[in-house]
């Protein structure tokens, strides 16, 4: 939670000692990061107040520099696996099941424009909405066609595609990861003057001034390709 008038943070969350709440906890580090970024470059409140889509930048960014980290100061195969699967339940989470969302969601706007749907109508959608996305990858048996019912985003009215941000925000955070790599610590100025910035503008405006293109399928195929290198990994051990 941001405290502006006293340019600090507060973090509460609970801790038990797993891999889980270690990424948790770097996740919340990360919104006290961005804010921090923010309180030292003199923002306003105006200029303080961040969309969605970018929300989730440095605290993704955060969680994978840890899990990285800790990837790089352990040789043995089974904790390498259990911190590959953690991250990777949690990345499939994100862009296959938040994508079938999308979809559910574009269609029940699509067609209520012009008729009413039933309860029979909102299920087949989900479900071929997760049929979509998951394809063989999931047994049809575990899919759930009433996830509409309990999913509290769909009814904010204020809130369409409520999802859609935390799949831009890790194929973001995780494309700027990769700009790290290449950049090195040349990178880091730049990545904290873009976090002090992201109430001033959309994020490609923004990343344009840091010589980041996103409006180009290369920066996403480069987030997902990431992705895919741990896939590699996880399948070799």
């Amino acid at each position: 939670m941001a405290v502006p008038a006293n340019k600090e943070s507060r973090v509460l969350c609970n801790f038990d000692g797993t891999l889980d709440q270690v990424s948790t906890i770097a996740h919340e580090l990360g919104h006290a990061f961005h804010n921090e970024c923010a309180y030292k470059a003199g923002k306003t409140i105006l200029q303080f107040d961040t969309p969605m889509t970018l929300a989730e930048t440095a605290s993704i960014m955060c969680e994978t520099i840890i899990l990285e980290a800790i990837l790089q100061h352990t040789d043995e195969p089974s904790e390498q696996l259990a911190i590959l699967e953690t991250r990777l339940v949690g990345d499939a989470q994100v862009i296959v099941d938040i994508y079938s969302r999308y979809l559910f969601e574009k269609e029940v706007f699509e067609r209520r424009a012009s008729s009413e749907l039933s309860a029979d109508d909102l299920n087949d959608i989900m479900e071929r909405a997760q049929k979509e996305t998951y394809g063989d990858g999931l047994d049809e048996k575990y899919l759930m066609k009433y996830m509409w019912t309990w999913k509290p985003h769909y009814y904010s009215s204020g809130l369409s595609f409520y999802n859609y941000p935390y799949a831009f925000g890790l194929l973001f955070a995780t494309g700027l990861y990769a700009i790290y790599q290449q950049r090195g610590d040349a990178f880091v100025p730049d990545y904290i003057n873009l976090l002090a910035s992201t109430g001033e503008a959309s994020a490609a405006d923004l990343a344009d001034k840091f010589g980041i293109n996103i409006r180009e399928k290369k920066f996403w195929a480069d987030s997902l390709a990431i992705i895919a290198q741990k896939i590699e990994r996880y399948e070799k051990l």
